[in-house]
Formats: structure tokens, C-alpha cells, sequence
């Protein structure tokens, strides 16, 4: 009799087990999955960015071992964030001058570089990892769309360790996302920028060092490589969840901006 049941157990465990291990989720319960996952409704993050140059050489002409740091190019953040609704994220050099300002509220946006020595793009300095801490599907397709990865097919990813992902995107096209099949957390996002020549070159964005707040995991850390060498690094210094954003004092400055922006606009086309 004992016999009869470790022998039925050992029969539904063979039927059972290859489902759960070939035929990943749904898009639908991937994006439910995520969804239960989030906690935050707004909240406060502070990062500390590192730019690095990715093609320096020595004295041989040989790619360092080591990215060499550039510190006059990097700059700190302070971002407030209300899922769904609002993202600013207030761009800073050391000494705390403001080098670019991005405000999105619903249907208002504004993007806005400040120094003219410096000019920054919306592409550099967009939070990527608060983007897919979103509790709205529709957020999380915008960030990967941001990042390329248009297709939403799902599969599993062997990588050549031997570790196990779930992959959204087509692998052919070089444009995916790999996720923890486990707590569906981002790992890795991966791109290919087309060169003048008609060669590739990956891209490539790394989710690392997870901790938990208030119930939610956050990347601590997101590296950006290009050819595989590292190129900028986010590092959340600080972070803390908020019963309401100060959107009076931040859409003030978002209008003192745009209206600064118009004002220098009007000058130019005057010269």
C-alpha cells in the first residue's frame, strides 16, 4: 500500500513538474503577478549617479581593465514619484545646482535642460528602475517601450551560467527584458544601438542588489553598459514613501521654468 502511494506521488509529480518548468506565464498573469507585488503609491528617492567612460585606453592603446570615472560628469537626483500620476525628478550637480528638471503630471510634461554647458537629455536621466515599480500595467509597457522592447512574448532564458529567467521580447531582435521567475523582479534589460557601418552594439541595463521597503522590493543599484562596459551607475542613497507629494511647490517651479525656457526661446529667434 505504501508502495502504491509513493508510486502515485512520484506519477503526478513527473505530469505536473513540466508544465510549471516549459510554459511560462501569460502576459495577463505576468502583469498580474507584478501588479500584487507593488505597494508604493508615492514616495521619495535620492540616487547618486557615477558616469564613467567606457572607451578609455592606457598608454598601449588597450581598453582598461577598470572604466575610468569621470566625476565632473556626474550629478545626484532627488525624484518624487506618485504611480500613475506624477514623476519629477529634479537633476543636480555636487554642489546641489540644478542642471535639469523634468516634471510629468498626467497630461502635463515638461523636460528641460538648464545649463548650457551641460546639456542633458530626457533619456539620462529618467529613473528606469521606478518606472517598473509601477502598479499599472499600462506604466510598465511605457518602460519597456522606453527601453526598446516593443514585442510581449514571454519565454524562458537559459544564460550561459546556467541560470534561469523569464524573457519578454524577441532574442532575435536583440531587444528583451529578463525577469526573476520567482519575484518577477526586472534583472536586465537589453538593447542594440546600430552603428554608421551597419554593426551592432549592445546595450545593455543591470537591476541589482534588490532590498525590501515597506513591502516592495527596489533595485539599490542599476548599471548601464555599452559593449559590455560600464559606462553609468545609480546608486539609491535614499528612499522613503510619502502620504503626499509637495505638488504645489513642484508644479510652481515646473511653470517658473517653462516660462524661463519661453523667455529664452523668444531671445534666440530675436538674434
Amino acid at each position: 500500500m505504501r508502495f502504491f502511494i509513493y508510486l502515485l506521488f512520484g506519477a503526478l509529480f513527473f505530469l505536473t513538474t513540466p508544465a510549471d518548468a516549459f510554459f511560462p506565464l501569460t502576459w495577463d498573469d505576468l502583469m498580474y503577478q507584478m501588479e500584487k507585488r507593488m505597494s508604493w503609491r508615492k514616495a521619495k528617492m535620492e540616487t547618486i549617479v557615477q558616469v564613467f567612460d567606457p572607451f578609455a585606453k592606457n598608454a598601449d592603446g588597450e581598453f582598461t581593465k577598470k572604466p575610468v570615472e569621470l566625476p565632473a560628469r556626474g550629478f545626484k537626483q532627488i525624484i518624487h514619484w506618485k504611480d500613475g500620476e506624477i514623476l519629477v525628478v529634479e537633476t543636480m550637480d555636487e554642489k546641489e545646482k540644478l542642471l535639469h528638471y523634468y516634471y510629468e503630471n498626467k497630461g502635463d510634461l515638461l523636460s528641460v535642460s538648464l545649463d548650457d554647458n551641460r546639456t542633458l537629455e530626457t533619456e539620462d536621466i529618467l529613473p528606469r528602475q521606478l518606472r517598473f515599480r509601477s502598479r499599472f500595467e499600462e506604466d510598465r509597457n511605457r518602460a519597456l517601450e522606453e527601453t526598446g522592447v516593443i514585442y510581449k512574448s514571454i519565454a524562458y532564458h537559459i544564460s550561459n551560467d546556467n541560470n534561469v529567467f523569464l524573457r519578454i521580447g524577441n532574442i532575435e531582435s536583440g531587444h528583451f527584458a529578463l525577469l526573476n521567475p520567482k519575484t518577477y523582479d526586472l534583472i536586465s534589460i537589453h538593447n542594440r544601438l546600430l552603428l554608421e557601418n551597419e554593426d551592432w552594439l549592445e546595450l545593455k541595463i543591470v537591476f541589482k542588489n534588490y532590498e525590501i521597503y515597506r513591502w516592495q522590493t527596489f533595485p539599490k543599484v542599476t548599471e548601464y553598459f555599452i559593449g559590455n562596459r560600464l559606462f553609468k551607475r545609480v546608486r539609491v542613497s535614499n528612499v522613503r514613501t510619502l502620504s503626499r507629494l509637495p505638488i504645489k511647490i513642484l508644479r510652481e517651479k515646473a511653470w517658473k521654468l517653462r516660462n524661463l525656457q519661453h523667455a529664452s526661446l523668444k531671445i534666440d529667434y530675436a538674434l
